[in-house]
């Protein structure tokens, strides 16, 4: 039995992976002796920015990658290269985070809301397909929690029905499908390197991957303003201005995406010690998980055999209709007894306000809606001790026993 006296809060701290020194003294050498802390001229890209470009592809094994300052940023990106407009649809799931949907709904695109697979807690090429149209142009996979869907599956739907595809990263940077990593199976990928992911950039950060050399030329001239070097000879460097300014696509303004060099610098570095963090994070979440295992109320996602889960958050759905108990009752109890800040996770998008204002308010998301009013997160992050993980789940499981 926890004593309650003694008990310290346990909360989710707003950056999960902390710099190391190697990371520190990357940052420091591109403040002390970088030519630049932006992009470089002509929009190619900065030193840094593309050595983290190189050293993404190198890693997941992608065909290119754009650096770029957020993954909503990434996922812009992939709205414009697309040529959505009004009378296309997307298909996406309601349960994930707002800039997974915006980027779409922003060019008159209608949204349509894909249910998830009850025991991964992403769509899958069922819940997908039951959504697709004659109209249907896009569909947006989110690997959610850290979560790989089934790839495989949706590339064949995709390709059956003459689909784009793009993969949403943000939580799930180096989980693999049957060994293959995550972003390397759509048409677009995008990662996130917010100080709430499993590796950051110091703050923001973001990667577009994508497969069509096109793409990848109009997203890095799209990402600074149009910037671009003049492709004919000049009678001076200065004659006419110093670079181009370029139309990617037609019709299409450009934006400023940039990442920082230093931003660069820190995720490159990071990016080396990726499968490391992941690996922890999934021993850590199969303790704690384990540690619960007498609460069957208390259920996890669990990634089929040949799929590689990264763990960005620990949520579980809590079923205590035996007992005559709500997941509210158990994050009440929870946070006022035990010290354990217990939160919601992912908003499903057509049951807030704004989707709704725009007319994307209706969907039958039987599972979506099962997980979201029964779901629970607990605190998480990179590194934690088996002191702490033993700790929390300590008191899970009091709470747990006296809610019953």
């Amino acid at each position: 039995m926890t004593d309650t006296k003694t008990l310290n809060q346990i909360e989710m701290p707003a950056v999960q992976t902390r710099l190391n020194e190697a990371e520190e003294a990357a940052l420091l050498r591109v403040v002390r002796e970088g030519s630049s802390y932006a992009i470089g001229v002509g929009g190619k890209g900065g030193v840094e920015g593309e050595k983290f470009e190189q050293a993404f592809i190198n890693m997941m094994g992608c065909d290119d990658a754009v650096s770029v300052n957020s993954c909503s940023s990434a996922l812009e990106l992939t709205a414009l290269l697309s040529g959505l407009g009004p009378g296309d649809e997307v298909v996406l799931p309601a349960h994930t985070f707002v800039a997974s949907a915006v980027p779409y709904a922003r060019t008159g695109a209608t949204l349509c809301w894909a249910d998830i697979n009850p025991k991964t807690w992403v769509v899958s090429a069922e819940t997908l397909g039951a959504c697709i149209t004659e109209r249907t142009k896009l569909m947006v996979v989110v690997h959610l929690y850290g979560m790989p869907a089934d790839m495989d599956a949706i590339m064949a739907l995709a390709a059956k029905h003459g689909v784009l595809v793009v993969e949403d990263c943000a939580q799930a940077p180096g989980a693999r499908c049957r060994g293959r990593r995550v972003g390397t199976h759509g048409n677009f990928a995008c990662f996130s390197f917010h100080s709430h992911k499993n590796i950051n950039a110091l703050g923001e950060g973001g990667m577009l991957v994508t497969r069509d050399p096109a793409h990848a030329l109009q997203a890095r001239q799209l990402r600074w303003m149009g910037t671009w070097p003049f492709e004919n000879e000049r009678e001076r460097d200065w004659l006419p201005f110093g670079h181009d300014i370029v139309e990617p696509s037609t019709g299409c303004w450009p934006h400023n995406y940039c990442m920082g060099e230093a931003n660069a610098a820190v995720g490159r570095q990071m990016l080396q010690r990726l499968d490391t963090i992941n690996a922890d994070r999934r021993r850590a979440a199969s303790r704690f998980r384990n540690a619960l295992a007498d609460f069957p109320e208390l259920v996890f996602a669990r990634a089929p055999d040949d799929f590689e889960h990264v763990h960005y958050l620990l949520p579980a759905r809590y079923d205590g209709e035996t007992y005559g108990r709500h997941r509210d009752d158990l994050i009440e109890l929870l946070r006022e007894k035990y010290y354990l800040k217990a939160v919601v996770h992912s908003w499903p998008l057509n049951r807030n306000e704004l989707f709704s204002r725009h007319g994307f308010g209706m969907a039958e998301l039987p599972e979506t809606n099962r997980l979201f009013d029964n779901n629970i997160g607990f605190p998480w992050w990179t590194g934690m001790s088996d002191y702490l993980l033993d700790d929390m789940a300590a008191r899970v499981g009091d709470a747990l026993a006296e809610i019953r």
